[in-house]
């Protein structure tokens, strides 16, 4: 009985739905696509009132956020504050990005040069060997056939160590051309042919210490430019006091550490010595990006990012974030975000964080 009921309860109900969505058209006389296109453009308009107030919420968000970011110095502390500014002004910075460097060790190169000279100089000698049992062939052969009076034995003798040097020959040939490819495998074409010229005037320039070669390793994320011809590098880290090193060519040999692409420089050795790491900086675009610099000292650390302050009147400072910033010797270089012509603070921006973060527990026991 109580299936029964309930069966009967819900076929009364889907009869009255149906009966009222039949019934609203010919009452509104439309028809039933009409009414479905007016139910449709009202739930749009409710979804599109419903963003905007979720936008004006975001935009008062953003609001209080900037005011909280918001710092006011009495006359009366502004001195012992110490606040200076600077105005921006626009200026263009070529980007880089930061690398390491090694000095390269010369004794491989040097094992392998004289390996090369050696196989050279046994070569030489088994070339005048080979050349010399020859003629004695030749001779034997010639006299044989004259007077006959040579042995054939003689003849066949001669033959033998004529075709015992002629293989030596062959073989220091083969032990040359192997010297030459590790030679290659090892630095590539252009520094082995450095180790390997006799008169190499690069190699020797490189053995004097006058210059010294470079493998510079690269982070992943980072390819070298073809256009790039030269770089800057520097022993302590300064990018101020960095000075250039010079393309030489593509390195096949890579560091154990940084599983980037590696290339080979040259610069005045200086007070370089081998094995020395060196701080690399490697352009990145041949076109200069517009902002304004950021000098170091302007910098404060909150939340783990970096933030500057800026002078909007004259006892009112703002808080702004520069986590875009791209690093540059001694501070930071800004695409946007602030503009040439505002007022950066200096001097004292650690204490107006200081200040700000004390008004606002102020402010909370306020409330």
């Amino acid at each position: 009985m109580k299936l029964r009921s309930r069966f009967s309860f819900w076929l009364t109900v889907l009869i009255v739905v149906v009966a009222i969505i039949f019934a609203m058209p010919a009452l509104s006389k439309s028809s039933i696509l009409e009414t479905i296109d007016k139910w449709f453009d009202d739930y749009t308009e409710a979804v599109e009132d419903a963003q905007n107030e979720d936008d004006d919420d975001h935009d008062d968000d953003e609001a209080i956020a900037e005011s909280n970011m918001m710092v006011r110095i009495d006359d009366e502390i502004v001195d012992y504050i110490g606040v200076e500014t600077l105005t921006l002004v626009e200026t263009s910075f070529f980007p880089e990005a930061k690398a390491l460097a090694k000095v390269v060790d010369l004794r491989p190169m040097l094992a392998l040069r004289v390996r090369h000279s050696q196989a050279l100089a046994a070569l030489n000698v088994a070339k005048i060997a080979e050349r010399a049992a020859n003629q004695e062939l030749i001779r034997l052969k010639s006299l044989a056939q004259g007077a006959g009076s040579v042995a054939t034995k003689n003849i066949s003798y001669a033959e033998a160590t004529w075709r015992e040097a002629k293989a030596e020959l062959q073989g220091l040939n083969v032990n040359i051309q192997a010297v030459r490819d590790e030679a290659m495998q090892t630095w590539g074409d252009k520094v082995s042919d450095w180790i390997l010229a006799p008169d190499s005037k690069q190699w020797q320039r490189l053995l004097s210490r006058q210059d010294s070669l470079l493998l510079v390793t690269l982070p992943i994320d980072v390819s070298m430019l073809p256009e790039v011809s030269f770089i800057r590098i520097a022993r302590d880290g300064s990018r101020e006091q960095a000075r250039k090193a010079y393309f030489v060519s593509p390195a096949l040999i890579t560091d154990q550490l940084i599983q980037g692409e590696t290339y080979f420089f040259k610069t005045a050795t200086g007070k370089l010595r081998s094995g020395m790491r060196l701080d690399v900086w490697v352009p990145q675009g041949n076109e200069p990006l517009n902002g304004v610099f950021i000098p170091e000292q302007a910098i404060v650390w909150s939340s783990g990012q970096p933030w500057v302050y800026v002078q909007v009147d004259d006892d009112l400072y703002q808080r702004k974030t520069i986590q875009s910033g791209l690093t540059t010797a001694g501070g930071l270089f800004l695409e946007q975000g602030i503009d040439a012509g505002e007022r950066l603070v200096i001097q004292g921006a650690q204490m107006l964080l200081s200040e700000e973060f004390r008004w606002q527990i102020l402010d909370e026991d306020d409330d």
